[in-house]
């Protein structure tokens, strides 16, 4: 994904594609009428006022000069916060997608040890599907704005309490799902959703101790943080005050521009093999002009509300390929206990273990057998230095 930005070809192909791009599709129906416009001024201004004797209509340039740095700002600021808010969907978006990886993982290992049963361990592989599906609906229905078909809703709900789940009256046991979709006024909301995982998780898995269901479920209650951060973006926009004063004192800039170039292109081809012919310098110009700030303007508004632009189909790919991976794995794992390969390999790795403490015994023996060595040469050392400080007394007659 990153090479062909960086390639060295990347001048000529950009180039091309101005007349190509998303962006020029979006803005060419604006960029035409500001065209025809200023076409329209360059024709009054050059034929009609001097055959038929109207007045000229000019404005001088100054104006124009003392507003277009603040027209820049107020395109710049727009921009800036627009790219504040597609940076914020980014991070959150993979928040989400890392969580999910996470709870994943988490649900598969945690079932793996010998004290889940099989159903259990079942039950396990099916609360992680249910967490691949609602992690697809999420990204690519509910951050653009789209609710849950009830096909969709029917195979989370199955998937987290259980095809074979029914209602108990001693409260041990689990809803059916269509029952529990039938106490839904509304379709499904992904609280929801992570409700019914976290609800499944409890109830079918029994032998889960506490410290595991409590990191599952600050797992989840990070999961509802992140996308409560996404729907607060997707519900509250750029203040609509300054997106329209913004578009208003574009569109009005633009719209009396040609009145003051007008004069500064009238003798534009004087002296040249232009001069009897027609010079739409005006058009062009105001067609360069447009093109730039539109640009820079629906830019800004299309990255305002990121999910529509961000690449979450490829969050669900990646997610899916890593849940396939892990499932994989843990399958492989199950068989292989069931086969009892898995008892050899544990065998195996306790014999490493205790080769390793084995080492790590005689590793502390040698360090005390110097320590011992050391400390008999600092008392040998202490007798000399002992010895020779009595001679010396009585060298001296001390």
């Amino acid at each position: 994904r990153w090479d062909p930005p960086r390639s060295s070809s990347r001048y000529v192909r950009l180039l091309f594609g101005v007349f190509f791009s998303v962006t020029t599709r979006r803005i060419l129906p604006t960029v035409s009428v500001l065209g025809a416009w200023s076409a329209a001024v360059d024709l009054y201004n050059s034929v009609l006022e001097g055959a038929y004797g109207l007045p000229e209509l000019e404005l001088p340039l100054t104006p124009f000069e003392l507003t277009a740095p603040i027209l820049a700002l107020l395109l710049v600021f727009r921009s800036d916060r627009a790219f504040d808010r597609f940076s914020l969907g980014s991070e959150y978006s993979w928040e989400i997608t890392n969580l999910f990886k996470s709870v994943i993982r988490e649900i598969l290992t945690f079932t793996a040890a010998s004290r889940f049963a099989p159903e259990e361990r079942a039950a396990a592989y099916d609360l992680a599907k249910a967490c691949v599906h609602l992690h697809g609906w999420i990204m690519r229905d509910h951050l653009r704005g789209k609710k849950i078909s009830p096909a969709k809703q029917e195979i989370i709900l199955r998937l987290a309490f259980g095809s074979a789940a029914t209602e108990t009256t001693n409260g041990s046991g689990l809803l059916m799902t269509k029952e529990v979709s039938h106490c839904m006024s509304a379709p499904m909301t992904p609280t929801a959703g992570i409700s019914a995982i976290s609800l499944g998780m409890s109830r079918r898995l029994p032998s889960m101790d506490f410290q595991e269901s409590t990191l599952l479920e600050s797992q989840f209650s990070d999961v509802a943080s992140s996308l409560g951060k996404c729907e607060m973006m997707l519900r509250t926009p750029i203040p609509l005050g300054y997106t329209r004063y913004s578009v208003r004192f574009l569109w009005i800039w633009l719209s009396l521009l040609p009145f003051a170039l007008v004069n500064k292109f009238a003798e534009f081809g004087t002296g040249t093999w232009w001069e009897d012919k027609p010079q739409p310098v005006l058009v062009f110009a105001m067609l360069f002009i447009g093109f730039i700030f539109s640009s820079i303007e629906d830019i800004a508004v299309q990255i305002e509300e990121p999910f529509s632009v961000l690449p979450l189909e490829l969050h669900q790919k990646w997610l899916v390929q890593d849940a396939e991976q892990i499932e994989a794995m843990n399958r492989f794992v199950d068989e292989r206990m069931q086969d009892g390969k898995v008892g050899r390999i544990t065998g195996e790795k306790q014999i490493i273990d205790e080769q390793i403490e084995q080492e790590q015994i005689k590793d502390e023996k040698q360090m005390s057998d110097e320590e011992k060595i050391k400390e008999e040469e600092q008392s040998v050392n202490g007798r000399k230095h002992g010895q020779r400080r009595r001679s010396l007394r009585r060298k001296l007659g001390i």
